[in-house]
């Protein structure tokens, strides 16, 4: 474990996503790799560590290094740093993505360039008591929005405080506290409450971490940066407890409004550890929608499976199930499934390959399945 203790003085902050199947790993909670203790955003000293020894391939590397070698070159010079308390770091994520692959008719490619972010950590105090996040980049607009905004915006920037290693305070603007952050942001358990990729929030963020319980509670007054007629204010609360020493079942709700929609959600999710890196995870919700002068009143229902395989280090092979109902009180829902392959070759390189098929199921038309596949790219130094 010595070169563990020794990564605590690595300069340069290496960023994977917050893979929540990570618990695959043995860590369940989010606290031990990343500096917001419900995960996503920068990794921690240790963090980076367990993800240039363990979760990225050896293959790569010349047979002479050793683990100690392989976490000092993960720096952003590629060398041991000369002081504790500066972290940045450089992350690119893009995608193609090819509707109806085979279709003469109707195949399509788009390369989407997802998100180029520049971040800053600022660290103080014993165990990185204090905190300062910064992270301002790309977040392109999706195709067809009517929202006027500006594709470079500060993406996160928070300042935390552990006031004993069980207690921290965290404020400014983070992800809301609830589900599984898992990094397919378009999936329903992501969209039906509000919790994707570019629904920060402006607030305040209580975490407790017991022996076997997690605490979240997080008010928020919705993204300043919007206008206050559309800001969604309100409060998250999340709850995880650890059962059987390496599986994790929890629960969030959240409650947030604007002038013209009132959101209610609730959602079960569970994380279970298969061992040897491996995982399997879900989470099963509902979201209640009303705007006023009942123009919209309807509750969603929305389901999320995934399994978690790692045959070995670096390489897992994914399968996303996933079903959305609408409306419970009509009967028209969808089923999307698929597999896919994520590759860590080396440190700084993730590359990913999924294929999506999505069957609609209606009394009342027929519709042919869709296709899809996305052959992702992520690079951060």
């Amino acid at each position: 474990m010595k070169f563990l203790f020794l990564l605590t003085f690595i300069f340069f902050s290496v960023k994977t996503w917050a893979y929540p199947n990570f618990i695959g790993h043995g860590y369940t909670s989010c606290l031990n790799c990343h500096y917001n203790p419900a995960g996503n955003g920068p990794l921690t000293d240790y963090g980076r560590a367990v993800a240039a020894t363990s979760i990225s391939s050896g293959a790569l590397y010349p047979e002479k290094w050793t683990e100690e070698k392989v976490a000092y070159t993960s720096g952003f010079f590629f060398r041991k740093p000369v002081q504790d308390h500066v972290r940045t770091q450089i992350n690119y994520r893009g995608f193609q993505l090819v509707r109806n692959p085979g279709s003469k008719s109707s195949e399509t490619k788009q390369w989407i360039n997802m998100q180029a972010d520049a971040r800053l950590i600022l660290k103080f105090g014993q165990n990185d008591r204090f905190v300062t996040i910064i992270n301002y980049g790309f977040s392109p607009q999706p195709k067809g929005s009517q929202v006027d905004m500006s594709e470079w915006r500060s993406r996160e920037h928070y300042m935390g405080y552990r006031f004993t290693p069980k207690f921290g305070l965290y404020a400014g603007l983070m992800d809301k506290a609830y589900g599984l952050r898992i990094i397919e942001h378009t999936s329903v358990s992501r969209t039906s409450p509000q919790a994707t990729q570019n629904d920060q929030v402006h607030g305040v963020m209580a975490h407790y971490l017991g022996e076997k319980t997690e605490y979240f509670v997080h008010g928020f007054a919705g993204n300043l940066s919007q206008k206050e007629d559309v800001r969604m204010k309100g409060g998250s609360f999340m709850f995880e407890r650890t059962v059987a020493d390496i599986h994790r079942l929890g629960a969030s709700v959240q409650q947030a409004r604007n002038n013209y929609l009132t959101l209610t959600t609730w959602a079960a999710h569970a994380r279970f550890n298969l061992k040897e890196g491996s995982a399997l995870m879900g989470e099963i919700g509902q979201a209640k929608k009303t705007a006023d002068a009942s123009i919209l009143d309807k509750t969603s229902r929305y389901a999320f499976l995934q399994t978690y395989l790692r045959p070995w280090r670096g390489v897992y092979f994914l399968t996303n199930i996933e079903y959305y109902q609408d409306d419970i009180s009509k009967e028209p829902y969808f089923v999307r499934w698929g597999p896919g392959l994520q590759y860590f070759p080396i440190q700084r390189v993730e590359l990913r390959a999924d294929v999506y098929n999505t069957r609609n199921f209606s009394p009342d038309s027929s519709n042919k399945d869709s296709w899809m596949y996305l052959l992702q790219a992520h690079l951060w130094l």
